[in-house]
């Protein structure tokens, strides 16, 4: 584990800031960098000559792991493709709450464990999102590591889900939409809309209504190997999917969604050992809140 992609949010001023800071540092300690050429004018002309810049995907396929900078969201968006690649992810909180990510900025010591070997991979299931036409036709597919969130548009009008398991109808419902997480998702939008908080070592999924007009709506939680069709009714209000916040389609009259797990696993590097429950209960009882 000597060779590191940096990947920092880059519409965050305080990782761009923080950047050359880490960079230095994990340099010092003996790591190849790789850093996307989108990066190079926050690095003084010290920096430009440590390390190698390139391509976001072309640094995946040459690095041992990504570092990503910034909070959750940054590490969903990088996600996919280390997960395809097979290559682990290390976080440095410069987020709000940050779940996934292991160190906080002042923790950068920390790193030099990569190179003695001193850590350890906490692999996560993703999940496959699929929109097919009534022709069976995939319109949109995506691999999501948190959630596929089901929702209405900017109109204050409710949308018909159609849910079936295993092609067995499950639940009908007028709501505000639906989540579909997995473990690692629990903890995020589908916590906020009441959904129950899963370990993130189990092997199932959770499906969360979106304030539903029903009293017997309620979040219920599946085995891992469950196929999941939503199939929105023909109506006069619009759906949109989003997977893992940031993929996104409208769901077309007709068309169905289908969610299931995936192949492919994504795996975060942990180095300070610290218990799923310490994590939700030091996160949730410290939110950081941006003024």
């Amino acid at each position: 584990m000597d060779k590191v992609l940096v990947r920092p949010n880059p519409t965050r001023g305080k990782t761009l800031d923080i950047m050359p800071t880490i960079i230095s540092a994990i340099y010092r300690y003996g790591f190849r960098v790789f850093v996307s050429e989108q990066f190079r004018e926050q690095l003084g002309p010290q920096l430009v000559e440590k390390v190698t810049f390139c391509s976001e995907e072309d640094g995946l396929e040459q690095c041992d792991f990504a570092l990503v900078i910034g909070g959750d969201g940054t590490i969903l968006r990088i996600a996919q493709a280390a997960a395809v690649r097979s290559k682990p992810v290390l976080g440095i909180n410069v987020g709000t709450l940050g779940f996934m990510s292991e160190l906080e900025v002042q923790e950068l010591w920390e790193i030099e464990k990569l190179r003695r070997g001193d850590f350890w991979l906490d692999t996560r299931m993703m999940i496959n999102v699929r929109v097919q036409d009534p022709q069976g036709q995939t319109v949109f597919e995506a691999e999501g590591l948190n959630d596929a969130v089901v929702s209405k548009g900017v109109v204050s009008r409710v949308i018909k889900l159609c849910v079936y398991v295993d092609e067995k109808e499950t639940i009908r419902l007028s709501s505000d939409g639906i989540i579909v997480c997995t473990p690692t998702g629990s903890t995020a939008y589908s916590l906020s809309a009441g959904g129950p908080i899963l370990e993130p070592s189990s092997d199932c999924l959770a499906v969360t209504p979106i304030c539903p007009h029903s009293l017997g709506a309620k979040s219920f939680v599946l085995g891992a190997d469950k196929a999941i069709r939503i199939t929105p009714p023909m109506q006069e209000n619009a759906v949109y999917l989003s997977v893992d916040g940031f993929q996104s389609c409208v769901v077309a009259p007709g068309n169905s969604i289908f969610i299931r797990r995936s192949p492919i696993t994504f795996s975060l590097i942990r180095i300070k050992g610290l218990g799923f429950y310490e994590v939700v209960s030091k996160k949730l009882s410290n939110e950081r809140v941006d003024v």
